[in-house]
């Protein structure tokens, strides 16, 4: 019974990370990608979906929820990201009133995100037992802290 469960997560997971995830992002200058998206992306459904024991009809109902919270944080991480490169590396050529537009963009962008946050983990309560809730938080910590080393760390050899 454990084994057609197992069968059931990994064929779920196959058609999710293949469905949702896409190709990677683009490639450096030298014609590589910079990070295998798509790999990464398969590595961190198959360890929430481990780590928080989502069953398959958890998964079905969960993962369309948590890539359209992504979305839309990558979207504001991404804008807030080239506001940051702006603001760098054209200091002194921006006027008071164009820093003080990306400024208070900035805040506001981080104000979306909070609420973005609030408005998710009330999507998440609906569809998972809260103990699921909180294990999908640690979860995207763990992942989050493992994808730091594991691309820190030296290539091996």
């Amino acid at each position: 019974m454990k084994t057609i469960r197992l069968i059931s997560i990994g064929i779920t997971l196959s058609l999710i990370s293949a469905f949702a995830f896409g190709q990677g992002r683009g490639q450096n200058g030298h014609g590589q990608q910079r990070f295998d998206d798509e790999k990464i992306n398969a590595e961190k459904v198959a360890f929430i979906t481990k780590t928080v024991d989502l069953t398959v009809k958890e998964a079905q109902v969960f993962w369309p929820i948590y890539n359209e919270h992504n979305d839309k944080m990558n979207a504001l991480f991404q804008e807030e990201h080239k506001l940051y490169r702006d603001i760098k590396m054209n200091f002194d050529e921006l006027t008071d009133a164009e820093l003080t537009e990306k400024v208070d963009r900035m805040v506001e962008i981080n104000k979306e995100k909070a609420e973005l946050e609030v408005e998710y983990n009330e999507m998440y309560k609906e569809v998972l037992p809260i103990k699921k809730v909180a294990l999908l938080y640690q979860a995207d910590k763990e992942f989050r802290k493992h994808l730091l080393h594991k691309y820190k760390a030296p290539p091996e050899e």
